[in-house]
């Protein structure tokens, strides 16, 4: 059981205005946000609203010039709007004893951005202590040993208008992008395939009950589509990203979403990464009466824990902070000058004497500071300009390399096609005709266009071309991709159907 702790937490999930209160080891739903003082709030940002990158800064800038350095190259590097005064949150990610440069990973947003997701908490509560970025909270599944750090992890979390995938290396968070299929991108895809509309929250339901295991075939063939098209993506985006950071293998794969587990997904995951997938069974060591409770909120616990008890350095983007001590206010110093000022008022020529050298000893003092700061602005512009025309320099070098290396690999991946990737059409039709017999499906015409054929059939059971296509799916999914938009009567006085089948051989 996880050690009590002393603070009381709120996690707020703006997006889908959800509140948990954590207060004794117990986690429990909130109807709405109360304000409480003693409360410590904690959020998060959605990885669509962020620019998640890396610069490598000289180890020569010393730490306390270390922040503005790298505002200015993230603004120069990642072509930032010079007019927006951007959050920037920055960690050091580890790199060997003998390199020649810091590495920092870094985490930008828009403060509107910000204002436009949390301003109506913030009206509420009054502030937000911290705001994570969604990709690192999962850092506290490492730091709370949930997890083994010793494992290249893949996690995939989906939310209504948003979805992201995350690659975390030996505990450190190495990769994380924003995934074009929120629940509602998945319900305008379904609306696109359908010809009818399709609600983000039916989406939410079917996939929180039945998960991918529809008992409605004709239903279930159109979110077969959807999610074929996801894994795609979600592979595509992979070899990208393991190539990028010299990554060969994921050990373990990690899939949810704010509604839960969805059943049948590691089916797709297997299909298409080749590779077992679990949802996210972690023992969070947190207690709760509530019969759900959104993954992420659980990572919200422990992480403002780790953050707040633990002082482990998370990046927080906060603009909301709480009040300080009304001493440390405006308004408390204004109180203190006047007090201040009253008793003056009965020294009055002496507190005259007194400031008057105060005010040239602090003259003296800004002159002396004021031409160090110079001299040293100067040096470092001087230093600014040459490494910008040698960034420019490296640039246009890498940009010359990257164009050479890219019509090599086309060459090289066309050369592989045509020896290795040579589909045998007279093999795949024998196959693909033997299931159309076995289904009693006739066929009408076939068409082929290098791995693609167009099967035009007809059946007198428009259910016996359904049973086709899904023994073709759940048996034959490595060597072939098969679709159909439609099956339709022949015409009204018709009991034949017919339908266009396309089928992938992959």
């Amino acid at each position: 059981m996880r050690k009590e702790s002393k603070v009381t937490y709120l996690s707020i999930n703006p997006y889908n205005s959800t509140f948990y209160l954590y207060d004794k080891n117990s986690l429990k739903k909130l109807p709405s946000l109360k304000k409480r003082k003693d409360n410590f709030h904690v959020s998060f940002l959605q990885t669509k609203d962020l620019i998640i990158s890396t610069v490598n800064i000289s180890k020569n800038i010393p730490d306390e010039d270390l922040k503005d350095v790298i505002e200015i190259k993230a603004y120069e590097e990642l072509d930032l709007d010079p007019a927006i005064e951007y959050k920037i949150e920055f960690q050091e990610i580890y790199t060997t004893p003998d390199a020649k440069e810091r590495k920092f990973q870094l985490f930008i947003t828009e403060p509107s951005i910000l204002h436009e997701v949390f301003d109506a908490v913030v009206n509420k509560i009054d502030y937000i202590d911290f705001i994570a970025p969604a990709p690192i909270l999962l850092k506290t599944l490492y730091e709370n040993e949930i997890l083994e750090r010793d494992n290249v992890d893949l996690f995939v979390y989906f939310q209504k208008n948003d979805a992201f995938l995350v690659l975390y290396k030996d505990g450190n968070l190495v990769y994380a992008k924003s995934l074009k299929y929120s629940f509602e991108d998945i319900a305008e895809r379904l609306s696109e395939l359908k010809m009818s509309n399709v609600s983000v929250e039916d989406v939410m339901q079917t996939l929180a009950q039945e998960g991918l295991k529809i008992s409605d075939l004709d239903e279930l063939q159109f979110y077969m589509q959807v999610f074929s098209e996801i894994f795609m993506h979600i592979n595509d985006v992979l070899i990208y990203a393991k190539r990028a950071n010299d990554i060969e293998n994921i050990d373990r794969i990690f899939i949810s979403s704010s509604v839960g587990y969805i059943k049948g997904i590691e089916e797709y995951a297997q299909t298409y990464l080749a590779q077992e997938a679990t949802g996210f069974l972690f023992d969070y060591g947190i207690e709760t009466n509530e019969p759900f409770v959104e993954d992420i909120h659980c990572l919200m616990i422990l992480a403002a824990i780790d953050f707040n008890e633990k002082e482990i350095a998370y990046p927080n983007l906060t603009i909301f902070k709480r009040l300080p001590p009304l001493l440390k206010r405006p308004s408390g110093e204004v109180l203190v000058i006047l007090a201040v000022s009253i008793l003056l008022a009965g020294i009055y020529p002496l507190y005259n004497i007194v400031m008057s050298y105060k005010y040239r000893f602090d003259t003296a003092v800004l002159q002396k500071e004021y031409q160090q700061i110079h001299a040293k602005k100067v040096m470092l512009q001087t230093k600014i300009d040459s490494l910008k025309k040698q960034m420019q320099e490296l640039k246009d070098r890498v940009a010359n390399k990257e164009k050479e290396l890219e019509n090599r690999m086309v060459l090289l991946q066309q050369i592989y096609d045509k020896k290795v990737n040579y589909i045998m059409k007279a093999q795949t039709l024998a196959d693909l005709t033997q299931d159309i017999v076995k289904f009693k499906i006739k066929t009408l015409n076939i068409d082929n266009n290098q791995s693609i054929f167009d099967l035009n059939v007809t059946a007198v059971d428009d259910k016996q071309i359904t049973r086709f296509i899904k023994y073709i799916s759940d048996n034959k999914s490595d060597r072939y991709k098969i679709t159909t938009k439609e099956i339709n009567k022949t015409d009204e006085n018709s009991s034949v159907y017919t339908s266009k089948l396309k089928v992938e051989v992959r």
